[in-house]
């Protein structure tokens, strides 16, 4: 069986669109099981839920409230309370595609080495897409897409956090999501997948794919495209970069420091070559993005 859990914190508005997605699954009922974490979320999420577990009754459902706030002690809560052989973490602002749990489900099965499964998030804007919007900075809205060939991960990449799947008992050998790391509330912070997926390729036997069609539709309102939020965002990721090498030691944080000093000379070739295009306004995001990045996590 595989669990679906989703932490969620005051999203209401998109709770019955994730709900519904998993509602239509291609795999079978008996194989897969959904659990919904209310991270203290101040509206109706629990009557939401409670709602979609009687409606449904022919899909395993459960509801917890997770009273420790922050979206890695959601996710570790959906870790302790899952049945399941493989688990997958669902964004409560994302729906999936049909097939999403039976091709999980079904390349776990056949691949017993693979402890952790990537796959491609796609844009679902809501309003406009921003003039800013490029390649190298999509992500920050949910984006990630490593193309249409099944492959495994290199050590210095690893799923995103809107699709990513696990085998349950990797967290006996790696442990749970760092719960210095990740959004709490309303902040932006993050980095705690990638500190997840550095501690599972500490293990050489442990293998992560990438498949390509497991997809999840990331949602995009309007007010994630403003500068406002894109600085938040990017604030937040510095920080929580920081928070994450400060006990790994000089090395590991001079790598770091070195790491973002090469970003910078790709950030700035980036803004020229769109100012040639005549596409400043991407330019100049990347390099605002950067900008503070670095300040959050230098000073």
């Amino acid at each position: 069986m595989i669990t679906a859990t989703i932490s969620t914190y005051n999203r209401e508005k998109y709770l019955p669109q994730v709900l519904e997605s998993l509602k239509k699954q291609t795999l079978s009922k008996d194989l897969f099981e959904i659990i919904l974490v209310d991270n203290n979320s101040p509206g109706n999420t629990k009557e939401i839920a409670l709602n979609f577990k009687k409606n449904n009754p022919d899909i395993k459902f459960e509801y917890y409230l997770e009273t420790n706030q922050g979206l890695s002690y959601g996710r570790n809560r959906g870790i302790a309370e899952a049945k399941g052989k493989y688990i997958t973490f669902i964004d409560d602002d994302a729906f999936l595609s049909k097939n999403y749990l039976e091709v999980i489900y079904n390349h776990f099965e056949q691949n017993p080495n693979t402890v952790a499964i990537g796959s491609k998030i796609l844009l679902h804007y809501e309003t406009i897409i921003p003039k800013w919007e490029n390649k190298y900075l999509n992500s920050l809205l949910g984006f990630f897409d490593l193309g249409d060939e099944p492959k495994t991960f290199p050590t210095n990449d690893y799923p995103r956090g809107s699709n990513m799947s696990f085998r349950t008992d990797v967290f006996k050998t790696v442990g749970d999501f760092n719960v210095e790391l990740g959004r709490k509330g309303n902040n932006l912070a993050g980095s705690e997948e990638k500190d997840m997926f550095m501690r599972i390729y500490k293990h050489k036997n442990l293998k992560v794919d990438y498949i390509p069609n497991a997809i999840v539709y990331h949602c995009v309102p309007i007010e994630r495209t403003t500068n406002k939020f894109i600085k938040r965002q990017a604030l937040g990721t510095g920080k929580s970069e920081k928070v994450r090498i400060k006990n790994q030691g000089l090395t590991a944080t001079l790598k770091r420091y070195f790491m973002e000093i090469v970003k910078w000379g790709g950030s700035l070739a980036l803004f020229i070559i769109y100012l040639f295009k005549g596409q400043a306004a991407k330019g100049i995001m990347i390099v605002k993005f950067r900008w503070w990045v670095s300040k959050a996590l230098f000073f």
